[in-house]
């Protein structure tokens, strides 16, 4: 069945009407899978406009986060798809616009590419000397325009540190 629908879990469940419970599980997971894995390599579509105007340059960061400019402005857009990977305090920081999740450049940028950085989803790019400098910017205009995401940020860092401790001390015991 899978052969003769190209591999294609979704088109099988569609085509085919008897499945065995089991099987039928098989085939969803699989369908989810395929899924997850056609969105990450490429089928978020970049931007054509923004909310601040007609899209001139769209860089990719990472799968379904685009950095956009404009003739006057700019800012990060986040495919409302991929902004299930931001916190909701980072969510509660952007606006939503035709189909996506936005960062104005000037104050709420800082806070998706900070998310991106904790999350191992982007990395300072190399042309930038001094990363140190660059992430302690991002985390400055974070302190300076979204208080409450930067506070709550720092407390999810704490519970993760405070759940650790104890393993730690555990194992140093033994």
């Amino acid at each position: 069945m899978m052969k003769a629908c190209d591999g294609n879990a979704d088109r099988v469940m569609r085509e085919y009407a008897y499945f065995s419970p089991e099987l039928k599980a098989i085939l969803e997971k699989v369908a989810e899978i395929q899924s997850i894995n056609a969105r990450a390599v490429g089928v978020f579509q970049e931007p054509k406009s923004s909310p601040w105007g007609d899209v001139q340059t769209c860089d990719t960061l990472c799968p379904g986060v685009f950095l956009v400019s404009t003739a006057s402005h700019g800012g990060s857009m986040v495919a409302m798809e991929m902004s299930a990977a931001l916190s909701p305090a980072a969510r509660k920081c952007g606006f939503k616009h035709s189909g996506f999740l936005c960062f104005e450049e000037d104050c709420q940028e800082s806070v998706v590419l900070r998310e991106l950085l904790d999350k191992k989803l982007w990395a300072v790019p190399d042309r930038i000397n001094d990363k140190a400098a660059f992430e302690e910017n991002i985390n400055k205009s974070i302190r300076e325009y979204n208080p409450d995401y930067w506070r709550a940020r720092q407390m999810g860092i704490e519970k993760i540190a405070a759940r650790q401790e104890p393993t730690l001390a555990y194992a140093a015991e033994r």
